[in-house]
């Protein structure tokens, strides 16, 4: 594919991100599904594109600040002069006018894109690529290493895989991804990192559920659900599926799990994965008042991978910085309050409920945990353990980022029902 055409394409992706409330990666899906000539790869030369650009994403709004409309056409302007370094001969060769081309640019553009060489000690929040209005939460979660933190939240994440150990070995997965530079977990007993470049999920060893696609710290969430053969569990917000199935290979296919989620056609995506991982001691359930009253303090283990501002997955996810704002700061942490007691009515005496988020903030976390504690004093926090030798907790908490870490962002809080 042309240069020229995959800037249009981006041009035309990020207008209708703009124009809409949907996530990136669901705007992209129906670009491509309405676009069938684009080819696989090209797809992935264009989303990588585009999460280039997010990954400047404050810097290019406020270069553009005063820009009332062809958003899409003038982000993408700043960041090939800007970051490219783009010269005027390659600008007017991408933007020729041909067909599947952008148009030739105007005196306005030439004048605007000329202009971006006057900007200079850029604010903080601008050059760290954070919504200004978040300024505070992070500094709070941040006390130190500040810059480094942000920074890092910004950087490109490499792909993890969790080696799917009811179908497969660490070194037979290995051995079948001869064609990547990899390296084993530092953290996770079961974590192969990819260093260079995408697996897609045609490969053989996730197309037959050899291994997942995780990141390392989530896998390390579903560590500190310890179970045995005989436990029941309940995954409460299972989504996709992902911690339910490092769960259920943990448990070696035995025991009882219950994978729960507001959203049944989430359960079913669920369901195709647990068939191909070869799992089959998981019960998939869409949560319901019948159920929860019929099942009243029926678990062992009760695991809360709540809803989120999904800070700590920056890396993967950078469009999530450009729409969130306060108000849905504020609804997540009210929303977060009500499951944690919901799911609290599951857990069984002597029982743990697991708190967990990918977010950094302390409002989501720390917070969210001490607010809960002074309300239900039939729990106590209990510290979380992890068969590691890396110190990876902050306290009685798991808090894990990019910085420190090498992984994203997660928190995790264990909490014991004692009467």
């Amino acid at each position: 594919m042309r240069l020229a055409v995959k800037i249009q394409s981006t041009i035309n992706l990020l207008d209708n991100f703009f124009e809409s409330s949907a996530p990136f990666d669901i705007i992209m899906a129906k670009y491509f599904r309405s676009n069938k000539w684009i080819g696989s790869h090209e797809r992935r030369e264009i989303a990588e594109f585009c999460y280039s650009i997010f990954r400047k994403y404050e810097t290019i709004n406020f270069l553009t600040s005063k820009i009332t409309n062809n958003f899409g056409r003038f982000f993408v302007l700043t960041y090939l002069r800007k970051f490219e370094l783009i010269c005027d001969d390659e600008i007017n060769t991408i933007f020729s006018g041909k067909k599947f081309e952008a148009s030739q640019l105007t005196e306005f553009e030439w004048k605007f894109i000329n202009s971006l060489e006057s900007y200079t000690n850029l604010p903080k929040d601008v050059l760290l690529n954070y919504p200004n209005w978040m300024e505070l939460y992070f500094e709070r979660a941040f006390p130190k290493n500040f810059k480094e933190e942000m920074l890092a939240l910004n950087e490109k994440a490499c792909v993890d895989l969790r080696v799917n150990t009811l179908k497969s070995s660490k070194d037979e997965v290995v051995s079948m991804l001869s064609d990547f530079s990899i390296e084993k977990g530092k953290l996770s007993e079961n974590c192969i990192r990819i260093l260079n470049g995408r697996i897609g999920r045609n490969h053989p060893v996730i197309k037959n559920g050899f291994a997942e696609i995780q990141d390392e710290g989530s896998q390390l969430i579903a560590e500190i659900c310890t179970v045995s053969s005989k436990d029941i569990i309940v995954d409460f917000c299972a989504g996709a599926g992902g911690k339910t199935l490092a769960i259920a290979a943990a448990m070696n296919n035995r025991g009882r799990i219950f994978a729960l989620d507001k959203y049944s056609e989430r359960l079913e995506n669920a369901k195709l994965r647990f068939r191909r991982a070869g799992v089959n001691n998981v019960m998939c359930q869409e949560i319901n008042s019948k159920w929860l009253k019929r099942h009243k303090e029926c678990a062992d283990i009760v695991l809360v991978d709540a809803p989120c501002s999904g800070t700590g997955t920056w890396r993967r996810n950078p469009d999530m910085r450009a729409k969130f704002q306060k108000k849905d700061l504020d609804e997540l942490i009210e929303v977060q309050a009500k499951i944690l007691e919901t799911a609290s009515t599951l857990v069984n005496r002597n029982g743990r409920l697991i708190y967990s988020t990918c977010s950094v903030l302390l409002e989501e976390n720390d917070d969210q945990i001490e607010c809960f504690l002074r309300k239900f004093r039939n729990f106590r926090k209990i510290r979380v353990t992890l068969p590691i030798k890396e110190n990876v907790t902050d306290g009685y908490y798991l808090r894990l980022s990019p910085f420190r870490n090498g992984t994203d962002g997660f928190f995790a809080a264990c909490l014991e029902r004692f009467e």
